[in-house]
């Protein structure tokens, strides 16, 4: 069996020993490999509003005993006004998301931390901003803004190294929104869920930030059954082992 440590300061090179015996030659190195340090990782979770990003993100941060970083919603000053007047409120509300999510990045990358993300900043730049401004809520003034501010701070980091969608029908939607009872989202209509799925299927297919795990949460119940959440895990730890 061939083994080889790639310890700079261990004086073996490529060779052919028993496994317990190259492993006992290069164990006062071993605790110095890059192969046993922490590794960065950040996993990003993306769906539709009830898709059940937040839910999965604290079910895998259990699992994986990993940093989770969650969407602020209930800390957001705008957005109970926002379902309430979506024109008035439409800007204020994704400047807020985009400052928010950029500060989250910002933080990830500069952890160096394995991170479990619910909701990412691409959500916010391609789908919401854009649906706000094709519905006549958010102003030619003030989207290109918006896009103009999205495009700057995109260049200062990079994407997940994974990036998970959760693919919702609405009537799925509508019962989840519906079950965990926010009454800011009472008003959520069935039209403006709708085009938001069409703009998640159209990001998806055109997604380019790296490995993309898409789980259809129709067709799999990873709150209640325990079977269906070890799927899921058996898929990311087969798309996460190909990145370290």
């Amino acid at each position: 069996m061939q083994i080889e440590c790639k310890q700079k300061q261990c004086g073996l090179n490529s060779f052919y020993l028993p496994k317990k015996e190259a492993n006992f030659k290069c164990s006062l190195n071993i605790l110095d490999s890059p192969f046993k340090k922490t590794e960065h990782m950040h996993i990003a979770i993306a769906g539709n509003i009830g898709s059940g990003k937040t839910t999965l993100t604290k079910l895998l941060s259990k699992h994986y005993r990993w940093q989770a970083h969650y969407e602020e919603i209930l800390e957001n000053p705008y957005l109970d006004d926002f379902y309430h007047e979506m024109e008035r409120w439409s800007f204020n509300l994704q400047i807020y998301f985009l400052n928010s999510r950029f500060g989250q990045l910002l933080e990830i990358q500069k952890s160096g931390e394995k991170v479990i993300q619910d909701r990412t900043i691409y959500e916010d730049a391609y789908i919401f901003a854009p649906n706000l401004h094709a519905m006549g809520l958010l102003t030619k003034r003030d989207f290109e803004n918006y896009k103009e501010l999205f495009d700057l701070m995109e260049n200062m980091v990079t994407g997940p190294d994974l990036m998970i969608y959760l693919r919702s029908s609405i009537p799925n939607l509508v019962n989840n929104i519906h079950r965990r009872g926010r009454e800011f989202e009472n008003s959520i209509s069935i039209d403006y869920l709708s085009r938001l799925n069409e703009r998640y299927e159209a990001w998806v297919h055109g997604y380019d930030k790296g490995k993309l795990l898409i789980i259809d949460v129709d067709e799999i119940n990873f709150v209640d059954k325990p079977e269906d959440l070890g799927k899921i895990i058996e898929m990311i730890d087969a798309e996460i082992h190909g990145l370290f």
